[in-house]
């Protein structure tokens, strides 16, 4: 009984965590502010230094 208590515990905990870290897109017709926000934080890690001024590329 408390194997079962602690799988059903951390499987409550596992589909809060899910749902609460998957936030849907803001609408762009009702706020374009807030949905390019989302779209910056949003993109791929290396996509802003590739984009800055500087980039910090391996010369040789």
């Amino acid at each position: 009984m408390k194997k079962f208590r602690l799988l059903s515990l951390l499987f409550a905990a596992g589909a809060s965590f899910y749902l609460t870290s998957c936030t849907p897109p803001p609408d762009a017709e009702k706020d374009p502010s807030a949905d390019a926000a989302y779209k910056r934080a949003h993109r791929p890690e290396g996509y802003r230094e590739a984009q800055s001024s500087h980039p910090s590329v391996n010369k040789q």
